[in-house]
């Protein structure tokens, strides 16, 4: 009886290790990884701040209506998110293309440079993600979501605009 209790209780905390090493170590959530939405709006807003690769009248007139879906879609269905940014990326131009990749190269760059940033709330600097990180987590659903409208919106005005 004692041997079975033991064997029951072991394999209980096997279990709740592996469910807490899952959930600590599992791949991101959809909502966590990259936003293709404001990947998209990033890269055209460069695109508009450059010299020599802004968009033209016949793109802005195609890439507002794909914009506007984009803003509306729900920023959990990730695959009409990636759909909508990629039609948006094959209305660019090569040259466009590669300005765009140029200027994530030169972000890369600058952020490696500047090494890590400051500790996170409630952890010593270098110590990691402090003890709310799970607290952020589910707060910055909903923060990246409306940080997604007002990104697309703001840009969707300012094509409008010209």
């Amino acid at each position: 009886m004692k041997r079975t209790l033991l064997v029951a209780g072991a394999a209980v905390v096997l279990v709740a290790g592996a469910l807490v090493a899952y959930g600590r170590f599992k791949p991101s959530s959809v909502a966590a990884r990259a936003d293709p939405a404001v990947a998209v709006a990033v890269a055209l807003g460069a695109l508009e701040r450059s010299e020599g690769h802004a968009l033209s009248a016949d793109q802005v007139s195609a890439i507002l209506p794909l914009l506007r879906v984009l803003r509306d879609t729900d920023p959990n269905d990730a695959e009409p998110s990636r759909a909508l940014a990629r039609a948006i990326m094959n209305l660019l131009t090569p040259e466009q293309r590669a300005e765009i990749e140029r200027l994530r190269e030169e972000a890369r760059r600058r952020q490696q440079e500047r090494g890590p940033g400051p500790a996170a709330p409630g952890g010593a600097p270098g110590a990691g993600p402090g003890l709310f990180a799970s607290q952020r987590t589910a707060v910055s659903s909903d923060r990246r979501a409306e940080l997604r409208r007002r990104v697309l919106s703001r840009l969707i005005t300012r094509l409008e605009q010209r």
